[in-house]
């Protein structure tokens, strides 16, 4: 097994326990938030904004998740009138669009997390350093970029396979 592969399944079990780690304790923080609030008439101030902090990360780190399983929401008109190989095609640009957009949203996060570590800004309750989050935010949307580019490999090893086999021996 190359060591590619092998980087991606630990990638994959590590991204995916992450992020039912991260569910389960979303959801047992709202439930004993609604407990504290309606059985003894307090609430924990943290939490919420704990809970708020996750569920952006769950959204970006969710996403790559979804990249790498295709369940993406898309129009696809395009993609199911095209056969074959073409059909692949209009996926793969699609996937070099997406990672061309987050990588120059990444580079711009990047510019701006450096300039607010100089003037750091902290969140409300938690105390911590917003920069920290939006770096959070950039590794996340790293990790779309980077999925949308093994995508992209994967289709044109795809394309190559199939144009082969119309070609035959």
């Amino acid at each position: 097994m190359k060591y590619s592969e092998r980087f991606f399944r630990f990638l994959n079990r590590v991204e995916e326990t992450i992020l039912s780690l991260m569910l389960l304790q979303m959801g047992l923080s709202v439930f004993l938030q609604i407990v504290m609030r309606y059985a003894f008439h307090s609430a924990i101030t943290w939490l919420d904004e704990l809970v708020h902090v996750e569920v952006v990360l769950l959204t970006f780190f969710g996403a790559a998740l979804g990249v790498k399983h295709g369940s993406h929401m898309c129009v696809d008109v395009l993609k199911k009138r095209l056969s074959g190989k073409w059909s692949l095609l209009v996926e793969m640009v699609s996937h070099l669009v997406v990672a061309i957009y987050v990588f120059l949203v990444v580079s711009y996060g990047a510019g701006l997390i450096e300039r607010m570590t100089v003037h750091p800004h902290f969140t409300p309750t938690l105390r911590i350093p917003k920069h920290y989050l939006y770096f959070l935010v950039c590794a996340g949307l790293a990790l779309i970029g980077i999925r949308c580019i093994v995508k992209i490999i994967e289709l044109a090893k795809m394309i190559v396979t199939k144009r082969n086999q119309e070609v035959g021996p």
